[in-house]
């Protein structure tokens, strides 16, 4: 235990050996030699969604990335290919499929944004040994 500024006692957990894993997004660029971001899941607050991009941030903080944009060199989209209107939901939908996911995964998810077989937006979830193996 510990004491705060004002005299709390404070008591601090130590982590569990059986840790949850962590969940990210994977962020798209317009630049192929961009560098590449990662976003923990779970530090988005704030979603924005149109027909070009879709955007998140946390609430408070003036730090937007672009989690999937239309125009995005990585998955060789054609343009124009807009996001689907939903995208957002989408976004929601499967990290909550990614959250049942975690709780039987040793690994750390990423969710990124893909195109599924009709060559649609969609969002796709892998392990890290799924998209970097050793």
């Amino acid at each position: 235990m510990i004491s705060d500024h004002a005299g709390h006692e404070i008591t601090i957990k130590r982590q569990e050996k059986n840790r949850m894993v962590d969940i990210w997004v994977l962020c798209t660029s317009l630049q192929p030699d961009s560098p590449r971001q990662l976003v923990r899941a779970d530090a988005i607050t704030h979603l924005r969604a149109s027909a070009k991009k879709l955007t998140a941030s946390r609430l408070g903080s003036g730090d937007v990335v672009t989690l999937a944009h239309r125009d995005s060199e990585m998955l060789g989209v054609p343009a124009p290919n807009d996001l689907p209107e939903d995208f957002d939901l989408a976004l929601l939908a499967k990290h909550a499929e990614a959250v049942q996911r975690a709780k039987t995964s040793e690994e750390h998810l990423i969710l990124l944004p893909d195109l599924d077989d009709n060559r649609q937006w969609a969002w796709s979830v892998f392990s890290v040994s799924e998209l970097w193996p050793d």
